[in-house]
């Protein structure tokens, strides 16, 4: 798999990760506005479903940052990688014009 195709599926993934997060926020919300207005067990049930929708959003907050590390370790090899290729390619190119010269010379 090239670098493209990967970092275009962690592009794709982070867009998943922040529309989840979106959904579980505004769930959130509604479940913050339901619970202000309840009172007794059902209140109570409503303040623990927003825990876990809490646990929820942090989980995935968590994964983007994972993701986000790792994609952004892959790229600097990538970057480390490429420089190192070009800086090959412009002295085999610079080797070759001067070998070139030389031999038109003669």
């Amino acid at each position: 798999m090239n670098v493209r195709v990967r970092v275009r599926m962690a592009k794709g993934k982070l867009r998943e990760y922040e529309g989840r997060l979106k959904q579980l926020e505004g769930r959130l919300t509604a479940l913050r506005g339901r619970a202000e207005q309840s009172t007794g067990r059902v209140r109570l049930r409503l303040v623990r479903a927003e825990r876990r929708v809490r646990t929820a959003i942090d989980a995935s907050v968590e994964r983007m940052e994972i993701a986000i590390k790792a994609l952004q370790s892959r790229l600097e090899t990538t970057l480390r990688e490429t420089r190192a290729l070009s800086r090959g390619v412009r002295a085999g190119i610079r080797t070759g014009a001067k070998t070139f010269r030389r031999r038109g010379r003669r």
